[in-house]
């Protein structure tokens, strides 16, 4: 892996919201191709994070400290996948269901879900069966998260 890739890697892994950006500036300054950072340097990274997860070497507090990372670069990449022509590979309506106030799982999936291609349409926490409905009929997703569904 090139070794700037490597530093957003690290960096999504430690949770480093300010180490993430600045390498994502210069890996686009280098012309790396922006599905290149997010798949290598960011759904990689995120991928490790996961394993070490299941593994028991990270707990949530590390696993929402690396998906704030890569959601934070996520953000900063937006308007470079659309001048990319990175297309979306599908559409996800996602929330969390009513009497739910948590948010932690949902954006950890709308992060993957993001990096991986997919638009995301986030309906928030405490969503009502009748609004989840709507959404559907409106926006005609590819994919419909309930959680806890």
């Amino acid at each position: 892996m090139e070794p700037i890739l490597q530093q957003i890697y690290d960096g999504i892994i430690a949770g480093e919201v300010p180490v993430v950006l600045e390498n994502i500036q210069e890996a686009l300054a280098t012309n790396i191709p922006v599905e290149k950072i997010v798949n290598e340097g960011m759904i990689a990274a995120m991928g490790e994070v996961g394993r070490l997860f299941e593994t028991g070497e990270y707990f949530v507090p590390e696993m929402l400290v690396a998906a704030r990372s890569m959601q934070k670069g996520m953000a900063y990449l937006k308007p470079f996948l659309a001048t990319a022509g990175m297309k979306s590979i599908g559409q996800v309506v996602i929330g969390s269901v009513k009497g739910d106030l948590h948010d932690i799982g949902k954006n950890l999936v709308s992060v993957m879900l993001e990096g991986a291609g997919f638009a995301i349409v986030d309906l928030g926490t405490d969503v009502s069966a009748e609004k989840f409905a709507e959404a559907v009929k409106v926006e005609k997703p590819d994919v419909l998260v309930c959680r806890p569904c």
